[in-house]
């Protein structure tokens, strides 16, 4: 089950974060599909909420690439590495369009039932990312 658990990441970050077939998610997003210390899943489950998590990040950085940069398996979890890159060209975490390039990386958890995503806590360098738009005050 592992391994089909990392092959069902694999095409869900192919198809839904870097936008070449959205509705996998449909395929692949248990209906109870939640994300830990997001708002949006305060009004949104299953695979609206993973879509909506994907398309809200390619309206910041149409431009997106994710990349799975390390993968570890063991039961229903799967821990991945992905690094993001993409331009900044829509509003992020409060910052209007700066048209800089930027590169994000992060660590998720994510755990399957039945074969399908159902949950996932994530930590990415969401501060690294501010001061690559230039939204941090000098520290100077």
């Amino acid at each position: 089950m592992p391994d089909s658990n990392e092959a069902t990441l694999e095409r869900l970050f192919e198809d839904v974060w870097n936008g070449e077939c959205p509705a996998t998610a449909d395929e692949l997003v248990h209906e109870r599909y939640l994300i830990h210390d997001r708002d949006l899943a305060e009004e949104l489950r299953g695979p609206e909420l993973y879509r909506t998590l994907a398309s809200g990040t390619r309206e910041a950085f149409p431009d997106a690439t994710f990349a799975i940069e390390d993968v570890v398996a063991a039961g229903d979890e799967v821990a991945l590495r992905w690094t993001m890159t993409g331009t900044h060209e829509g509003p992020a975490f409060g910052v209007e369009p700066t048209g800089r390039p930027v590169e994000l990386s992060a660590v998720e958890i994510d755990r399957f039932e039945d074969g399908l995503l159902v949950e996932t806590w994530s930590q990415s360098d969401r501060l690294g990312l501010l001061e690559q738009l230039g939204a941090l005050p000098d520290r100077a």
